[in-house]
């Protein structure tokens, strides 16, 4: 069964497409989503295009990605493996399912480039899975810089909020230090990111 494309859109770093780049004369850390359909009184949920280097580490990480989404006949659950390498430079994200590499992405700051297999779902939109991950791992001062009037990131120890004024959007939770909990709100779907000991292979470049 196909997933629903709302779902496939925000599945983080799960599956990656459409290349695309950052607009001329926009600022290239914030941009608003074409795809996503909003609801009456609704802003589109701003997507992160944070650059690499205000990560302000490097990162080599392997994942296990499981995506539990509500449909008429209850939850399903979908999982897939993701590979994830930062650096001051790069942002470069790999999704893998059974054994074979689905997609690949790479962001420079400027540029995002996706290169894509032909069996990967069609509807997945890049810019949604690059503001996830950003969302999960950059730091709370960077993105709370880029957003726009009227919403805000609320941050702990073990937890942020993306609200949209008293909406909370998103959710992202830290149960452990292997894992990152990710719940969006709107879309009524859930991923759990545990990380994975990082097998001997070669970069993502």
């Amino acid at each position: 069964m196909r997933l629903p494309a709302r779902v496939l859109l925000g599945i983080a770093a799960g599956t990656l497409m459409l290349a695309g780049c950052a607009e001329p004369g926009r600022n290239p850390a914030l941009v608003v989503s074409a795809h996503e359909p909003v609801s009456a009184g609704q802003e589109a949920v701003p997507l992160l295009r944070l650059p690499p280097a205000s990560l302000g580490r490097e990162l080599a990480l392997q994942q296990q990605i499981t995506v539990v989404f509500r449909t008429p006949r209850g939850e399903e659950r979908r999982e897939i493996q993701a590979l994830l390498e930062a650096n001051a430079t790069h942002t470069r994200l790999a999704a893998l399912a059974g054994g074979q590499v689905l997609a690949r992405l790479d962001w420079d700051g400027q540029d995002l480039r996706v290169v894509r297999s032909p069996w990967a779902p069609p509807e997945l939109v890049p810019e949604r899975i690059l503001s996830e991950m950003q969302l999960s791992l950059w730091p709370v001062e960077a993105i709370a810089a880029v957003l726009p009037a009227g919403w805000r990131l609320d941050a702990g120890t073990d937890r942020r909020v993306l609200r949209a004024g008293a909406e909370a959007v998103a959710e992202v939770r830290y149960p452990d230090a292997q894992t990152i909990e990710l719940e969006q709100y709107r879309d009524g779907y859930r991923v759990t990111i545990r990380a994975l000991p990082r097998e001997a292979q070669g970069g993502l470049k």
